[in-house]
């Protein structure tokens, strides 16, 4: 008998797509880490990913697709170094 998680294939790959500096789709994403209107921490297949801005906002996040769609003037994207991850304490009293 098959075992249904071998037969599941799970895509490793990433995709980043900014448009016009105030719309980013993230494919790969797992789970949203933090979510506030001038961060938002993803966690990916590639590790964590950090984008800083204004007025961010997500729009979408599919839990079936892996992806998450966000909004607003994007300054920066990053991806995270195990070292980088804040705190849990830093995130809840900042």
């Amino acid at each position: 008998m098959e075992n249904l998680e071998d037969n599941k294939k799970v895509d490793k790959s990433q995709t980043l797509t900014l448009n016009n500096r105030n719309y980013l789709v993230v494919s790969g994403t797992n789970k949203v880490i933090s979510l506030k209107t001038d961060l938002i921490q993803l966690d990916t297949n590639f590790g964590g990913l950090s984008i800083s801005g204004q007025n961010l906002e997500l729009i979408k996040l599919d839990n079936a697709n892996f992806k998450a769609e966000i909004s607003g003037t994007i300054n920066s994207i990053k991806y995270l170094d195990k070292s980088e991850k804040i705190p849990f304490f830093r995130k809840l009293f900042k």
